[in-house]
């Protein structure tokens, strides 16, 4: 019995001119050479960070929990999730679930092979300590400006500040943050050198210093 196979696509809103057909096309004659049978094509035109619902991943997902299919086929990690290595615990879930996981440009996500299988577990280790270093550059940057008096406010507030530390560590531009945070720019640049973080030249777009 061939394997049934659904194939996500998506292009962020700031891909300008793209659209998920051209991703469709290569998977679609993948699973034709693979001799997998397509359950169903998920698509979607949404960024991969932030707040924002992607209710096609979310249904998939639900159908992977459900074994509805056996192997679930992206175009390349970054499309499945822009959020990177802290987001390999999708693939151990659908490991899990019994279905597969296979990305066409990055042959090593590819966990229908022995090797794909033995990578996981240590992609998972390496997401887990950078989300330990985020976690701990954020709180010297907080603890930094404890000690200089800054007053962080409420802690709703400290949120906001440590999310967007941690945006900024990431290599973020302050357009960037400042969309996904919902205020200014320059909210976000004064934020920064309250902080004493380097928020970039007039451009905003100099990426701060990771250490």
């Amino acid at each position: 019995m061939a394997m049934k196979a659904a194939i996500y696509a998506r292009v962020s809103t700031d891909d300008k001119g793209q659209d998920t057909e051209n991703q469709l096309m290569q998977l679609r004659q993948y699973c034709a050479a693979k001799g997998y049978d397509v359950y169903k094509e998920f698509t979607e035109n949404v960024t991969g960070t932030g707040k924002k619902r992607r209710p096609e991943f979310e249904e998939m997902m639900e159908d992977a929990r459900r074994r509805k299919f056996d192997v679930l086929l992206v175009w390349s990690y970054d499309r499945f999730s822009r959020a990177g290595l802290k987001d390999i615990h999708y693939i151990s879930d659908l490991n899990q679930w019994g279905v597969k996981f296979m990305s066409y440009q990055e042959s090593f996500l590819d966990t229908t092979s022995e090797m794909g299988e033995l990578l996981t577990p240590i992609f998972a280790w390496i997401a887990k300590q950078e989300a330990k270093k985020i976690s701990e550059r954020t709180k010297a940057g907080l603890a930094r400006a404890q000690a200089q008096g800054k007053k962080l406010g409420r802690p709703k507030v400290d949120v906001a500040t440590a999310r967007m530390l941690q945006l900024r560590q990431d290599g973020r531009s302050l357009d960037e943050i400042a969309k996904e945070l919902g205020t200014s720019k320059e909210t976000v640049r004064r934020r920064l050198q309250s902080l004493g973080q380097n928020s970039g030249g007039n451009g905003g777009d100099v990426p701060s210093a990771k250490g």
